[in-house]
Order: C-alpha cells, then sequence, then structure tokens
C-alpha cells in the first residue's frame, strides 16, 4: 500500500504543469515535480476531477501514457517511440493478453526510467 496522496499531488501537479508549459523540457518539469517525493512509496491511481473518489475515464494511473505524468515519461525517456498508437492498437484488438503485454512493456521500458530516476518504491 503506497501513499495515494503522493501520487496524486504529483499527477495534479502534471496536469498544471503541462497546462501552462512554456520552453521547459518534459526532464525539467518531472524534476520540479518529483524531486520533492523522491523515494517515496507514491501510488499514481487517476482520480476523476469532476467525480472525486472515482477513476478518471481517459486513463487508469497519472503514469498510463494518456496521463499527465505520462505524456512527460513518454517525452523525456522514450520519445522515439509512439506509446499511444501501441496502446491503441492493444485496445483496438480486445484482446486482455495483448492489452496485459503493452503495459508491461510500458512498465519495463519508460515508466521503469521515471521510477529508478525518483527511486520512487
Amino acid at each position: 500500500m503506497g501513499n495515494h496522496e503522493v501520487g496524486r499531488a504529483m499527477g495534479r501537479m502534471a496536469e498544471m504543469a503541462l497546462k501552462m508549459r512554456t520552453n521547459q523540457t518534459a526532464l525539467a518539469l518531472l524534476d520540479e515535480i518529483c524531486e520533492p517525493y523522491r523515494g517515496s512509496d507514491a501510488e499514481f491511481e487517476a482520480e476523476d476531477p469532476n467525480n472525486p473518489g472515482h477513476t478518471h475515464p481517459e486513463y487508469c494511473r497519472y503514469t498510463d501514457p494518456k496521463g499527465p505524468l505520462g505524456v512527460l515519461i513518454r517525452e523525456a525517456f522514450d520519445p522515439a517511440v509512439d506509446w499511444i498508437a501501441l496502446q491503441r492498437e492493444a485496445e483496438k484488438t480486445g484482446d486482455d493478453d495483448k492489452i496485459e503485454e503493452f503495459y508491461e512493456s510500458w512498465g519495463d521500458g519508460p515508466e521503469k526510467q521515471f521510477d529508478a530516476r525518483y527511486e520512487f518504491c
């Protein structure tokens, strides 16, 4: 059981950073957002801002490729891969194994690099 408040705070900060972004790199934004929480046991479940207590309708976790942290993670750690297209492709099949395979690739790739950089448990 990780800290849901920490994950939610970083997710909301990423939403705001993306809206207000000018010329900052994704890595610079992630450093600003995540450094205060370095080493935390963060949980990144995304909450629907219009329906608190419920899962966000577009992504389950703030670190998912479509989530606000995920947008920054994609850009910072694997900009050459179109993770949204890969996700869409896997979801379009309706095959749970292919969807799980996609999330394992994401989790073992850019998301793992993100976790390692900030020493998240």
